[in-house]
């Protein structure tokens, strides 16, 4: 296995634990049911739902990515679409407002590792790195948005 793949496995791996960390959002365990209007608490539960998804998803891309990159970037980009369609659909304002903003950055990440499943760099795994640290902070402004 070559140093940029082992990289970029790991880097996938530690935004697995990000994104289902996140999947554990406070103040997402009940929905309380009101006509017409998501609450805080319901968009909340929309979100971590999908991020559980998310987080899940990635983390059986990890070994793809060492054995068949370009698939699992391919795969990687379904789940950016998936999420971005699923935050572009919360009624709640604040949690739709950093739901969309993580979505924006996961989907830079897919970008990336698309663009390093086809010319594996050096360069193309820092911007990974990067990426990673932008989706940290995107998905902990959804846990801060979230807690009641």
């Amino acid at each position: 296995m070559n140093t940029t793949a082992s990289r970029t496995a790991k880097t996938l791996g530690a935004l697995a634990s990000v994104l289902l960390a996140a999947s554990l959002l406070s103040g997402c365990s009940a929905v309380a049911a009101v006509a017409n209007a998501q609450t805080k608490v319901q968009a909340c539960a929309e979100i971590a739902a999908q991020l559980k998804g998310v987080g899940t998803g990635i983390q059986g891309e990890v070994p793809k990515l060492q054995s068949d990159p370009k698939a699992a970037a391919v795969d990687i980009t379904r789940m950016a679409k998936k999420f971005a369609t699923a935050a572009g659909k919360l009624n709640n304002p604040a949690v739709k407002k950093s739901a969309v903003k993580a979505a924006g950055t996961l989907t830079v990440f897919a970008q990336d590792i698309t663009d390093l499943a086809n010319k594996p760099t050096t360069a193309a795994q820092t911007k990974l790195t990067t990426d990673l640290t932008t989706l940290q902070s995107a998905f902990t402004a959804i846990d801060t948005t979230c807690k009641v």
